[in-house]
């Protein structure tokens, strides 16, 4: 079925209960809200839906819940926000499915000082060398503005002593006003090319969005749109949990025209059939 291109989220607000947003390229450039999100979400608060944040950030939640008060949307505007990074946080402290996995023991952190939260340090050592270690926790560069080439040789090294990596973040890049920086998917996949065993936790991959399911406590999938910007993560978990989805045209994917304010209907085919992931409708932006 074509995708439906939208003006409005008004035309389609009535036929869903749960509205699950993506934040980063979503409703916020990394530095600043896009214009109209709180509208959105006034209106959607008041036609009495729920409303949930889903993040592939490696953060804890209240990370993102001060990030998102700090942006000024306020507790009233949503229901619950669930990110990659809480919910590794949260198996790793039950130790029961991750420990199947072969997480356990000593472990080392690609983002120490970036990322310090996601670990449950009375469960784990954390350790500097290698060697010592016996699993990676990759939530991202540990410096936003490093790359590849600044982890390639701990990659390798990691590689040749056979260490499973856990990635918290499953997103590629993100954008940051105008710039690119890469997040810990980009690492997992370089250590992927080379062989490496990576397991992920975040969208697109299944219990995020499970666990937006307990939150909610609305069983019925026909009754949830995904909003995001990103059909590798956010459309195609989507797809697999037989969500409705909603692209926007404000994130990683080049699919609106110069200005912004036209979706390039070929491109996003193009992506779409590229990527077998598909959207039920797309906006520029959301408004």
């Amino acid at each position: 079925m074509a995708i439906q291109e939208l003006q409005s989220i008004d035309e389609i607000s009535d036929f869903f209960e749960v509205f699950i947003l993506d934040i980063w390229g979503t409703i916020y450039d990394g530095q600043a809200l896009f214009p109209g999100v709180k509208n959105v979400l006034r209106s959607l608060r008041q036609k009495g839906k729920c409303i949930i944040f889903l993040s592939n950030s490696p953060q804890i939640e209240n990370v993102v819940y001060e990030r998102l008060n700090t942006l000024g949307i306020d507790r009233g505007l949503f229901d619950e926000v669930v990110t990659s990074g809480g919910e590794a946080k949260r198996q790793l402290s039950k130790g029961q499915q991750l420990k199947k996995m072969q997480f356990d023991g000593p472990v080392y952190l690609t983002g120490p000082n970036r990322y310090p939260n996601v670990i449950p340090e009375e469960n784990f050592l954390i350790e500097t060398a290698l060697d010592k270690s016996k699993w990676i926790l990759n939530a991202g560069p540990d410096k936003a503005e490093e790359t590849l080439d600044d982890y390639i040789k701990i990659l390798q090294r990691a590689k040749s002593l056979s260490i499973p990596m856990l990635c918290t973040n499953p997103d590629k890049i993100v954008l940051h006003g105008n710039a690119t920086h890469i997040c810990a998917g980009y690492l997992a996949a370089y250590y992927s090319s080379i062989g490496g065993v990576v397991s992920y936790i975040g969208k697109p991959y299944p219990a995020v969005f499970e666990r937006c399911k307990s939150l909610s406590g609305k069983m019925d999938t026909s009754r949830y749109l995904m909003i995001g910007d990103n059909l590798e993560t956010d459309i195609r978990g989507a797809n697999s949990s037989k969500f409705s989805s909603l692209l926007l045209g404000t994130g990683v994917h080049k699919i609106t025209d110069k200005s912004g304010c036209n979706l390039d209907l070929s491109a996003i085919q193009s992506f779409q059939n590229k990527l077998s992931s598909f959207a039920d409708y797309a906006m520029t932006s959301l408004r």
